[in-house]
């Protein structure tokens, strides 16, 4: 007798919609068929003819901050409300950036593995955020732990007056150092892989200053201040050091068409590149001072609609391959956001980042994706979710509803209709760039390894049910 039976679904599997279920023994899937297959169990769960799918995996995650007082007090405080967020969103499982400029990134992946697994909802796995070249030396010991995936701000920050994001970010990556790193994936093998965050900084500092000196302010001026040849021309960099030494890509958060454009040949002529976007450069522009402000500043920019829709046909024909929101902790109240100055023209001392990514990814991907008919739900089970199990490392144990899989399973609701306003999300959003916006397609039931985590809309799992999951080779 299996512990819960799931019926009644259109269930996302690699080969297509089943209409039926899916058994859990333990924290395992052991059957998924028609319902008339599916053994009998302690527990069943009427899916109403709602879409079954395999938890989503967000690989973009910031679970820390600059307004933390120190990792352990952050972790405690943030994880179990942020993660609270993300069973509410579908998301069970989040991939975490460990490091700090000049710090040893093993201990600090020591006390986000202890802290984490005692206030996270939901399970993780961690990637080394490489802010300076000393870190190299401690990639063997990463891959020891199951950290195999290493990110570079490829020439996008640099220390500089009234830039306090990237002063506490250190220095950017150069071509030698990003080298080096590529060259160390090559000789691992799979799943090391290096992500690379891709904008020309030397460029955009100049382009800000003009901007600043004809006195704008506006959301636009960030967009102008970064256009899109500076994420192109990092990309073009990335990759052919990347093919050079036979190595896979990872590239981060891809805002432009000409992103996408590279993306999609190199992979058209077999080369391992990895194209993430997030929601919010799928749905917004640089061209909403009026609705968003400054709470639209995010690296790389919001920019225009034919990105925009670019980024959609991208995950159609191969451009884009992963989802990742860039979730993070700084910023999340209105007036750490602003910096106290107001959410209009006040573009260069607002803090940057989009919040709230985890909980309103499912919902912003169901309904200007699925519902409005630019991607399959197929498509979005792909992106979201069992593309990024294989990028990592987590396949099939993570991204696939099969038997043998981790049973992390969301019940989605296609007619779920909400509009996002104060009372939306649980974790902490102030500032939601999404605001207003009516959405469909929420998570009515969150499962994460057989444990209900969240039911019918209503949180019922308590913090530390999280885990910490290396990535290997499965």
């Amino acid at each position: 007798m299996a512990d819960l039976v799931i019926k009644n679904g259109r269930v996302v599997t690699s080969g297509g919609l089943i209409y039926g279920g899916l058994a859990i023994e333990g924290e395992k899937i052991v059957r998924v068929g028609g319902d008339a297959s599916l053994p009998q169990a302690r527990r069943v769960i009427n899916a109403e003819g709602n879409f079954v799918v395999p938890g989503l995996i967000d690989p973009h995650v910031h679970m820390s901050s600059e307004e933390d007082a120190s990792l352990e007090e952050g972790i405690q405080q943030n994880w179990p409300v942020e993660t609270d967020g993300a069973i509410h969103g579908g998301v069970t499982t989040l991939g975490h950036f460990v490091g700090k400029p000049k710090a040893a990134l093993v201990p600090l992946l020591e006390k986000t593995i202890s802290y984490g697994e005692r206030f996270s909802r939901i399970d993780f796995f961690c990637h080394a955020f490489v802010l300076d070249q000393d870190r190299l030396a401690e990639y063997p010991e990463l891959c020891r732990r199951g950290v195999t995936s290493f990110k570079h701000l490829f020439n996008a920050y640099k220390p500089r007056e009234g830039e306090k994001l990237a002063s506490m970010l250190g220095g950017p990556s150069d071509e030698g150092m990003l080298f080096r790193s590529l060259e160390f994936a090559a000789r691992y093998g799979y799943p090391a892989i290096c992500m690379v965050h891709c904008e020309e900084i030397d460029i955009i500092e100049v382009l800000e200053n003009r901007l600043r000196q004809a006195g704008r302010t506006d959301l636009l001026a960030w967009t102008e201040a970064r256009p899109n040849f500076t994420e192109a021309m990092r990309i073009v960099h990335a990759m052919e050091i990347a093919k050079a030494v036979g190595a896979p890509l990872y590239i981060v958060h891809i805002s432009s068409a000409e992103g996408v454009d590279l993306v999609t040949e190199a992979r058209r002529q077999g080369h391992r590149i990895w194209g993430e976007t997030g929601p919010s450069w799928l749905t917004h522009t640089g061209e909403m001072e009026t609705e968003i402000g400054g709470w639209g500043k995010v690296n790389p920019p919001l920019r225009y609609s034919r990105d925009c829709e670019r980024l959609w046909r991208g995950i159609l024909d191969g451009g884009i391959t992963n989802i990742g929101t860039d979730h993070g902790m700084g910023g999340r109240t209105r007036l750490k956001k602003e910096g106290g100055k107001g959410k209009h023209n006040n573009i260069w001392d607002s803090r940057p980042g989009i919040r709230g990514g985890m909980e309103h990814m499912l919902p912003s991907m169901m309904t200007y994706g699925v519902l409005a008919g630019r991607i399959s739900i197929e498509d979005l089970v792909r992106v979201c979710s069992t593309n990024t199990a294989r990028a990592f490392g987590l396949y099939p144990r993570k991204g696939v509803l099969a038997p043998g899989s981790d049973a992390d399973i969301v019940l989605v609701d296609p007619n779920k209709e909400v509009t996002i306003d104060k009372d939306f999300y649980h974790c902490l959003c102030e500032v939601s760039i999404y605001g207003g916006w009516k959405v469909k397609g929420l998570a009515r039931t969150t499962i994460l390894r057989g444990q209900v985590m969240m039911e019918d809309y209503e949180t019922v799992g308590a913090p530390g049910k999280g885990r910490y999951v290396p990535c290997r080779a499965y």
